[in-house]
């Protein structure tokens, strides 16, 4: 069951650029983890995106900077991923605001999207108070 949170200042993205960048991270999550694109294993993929006031996203202190930043958390079960998915994840994810920003690819630009991939252990994280729902998930994962 893993989950993507965005964060981005308000107005950074229109409705359909928010649809698009939560659907396009999605896909490359499940590329990286390797999940088949079945409805079973879709429906275990979750995302929510947080926006803050415009004046809320803060660099050195500032609100006072163009353009925006963004925060992308990735909560995913523990072991799921390599040292390359991880690598592939972030490359990617950066891809795709800048694709949805219509963004040049430079250090300036790119260096606005922080995004970090926490591990959890099973019994760490319950979904409707319980532990097992691991299970249901690498079943989904394994069914094609």
């Amino acid at each position: 069951m893993p989950w993507i949170n965005l964060t981005v200042r308000e107005g950074a993205l229109t409705t359909e650029q928010r649809h698009d960048i939560m659907a396009r991270l999605t896909d490359a999550l499940m590329f990286w983890e390797k999940v088949p694109d079945t409805p079973e294993a879709r429906r275990f993929m979750k995302g929510w995106m947080y926006e803050v006031v415009a004046d809320a996203d803060y660099n050195g202190g500032s609100p006072d900077h163009e353009k925006p930043f963004y925060f992308i958390d990735v909560r995913i079960p523990s072991g799921r991923l390599d040292v390359l998915a991880k690598q592939g994840i972030m490359r990617d994810f950066t891809e795709i605001v800048m694709r949805i920003e219509k963004s040049e690819r430079i250090p300036e630009n790119l260096n606005r999207v922080w995004v970090t991939i926490n591990e959890i252990e099973r019994d760490d994280w319950s979904i409707g108070g319980h532990t097992d729902w691991l299970r249901s998930y690498t079943s989904a994962l394994s069914a094609e």
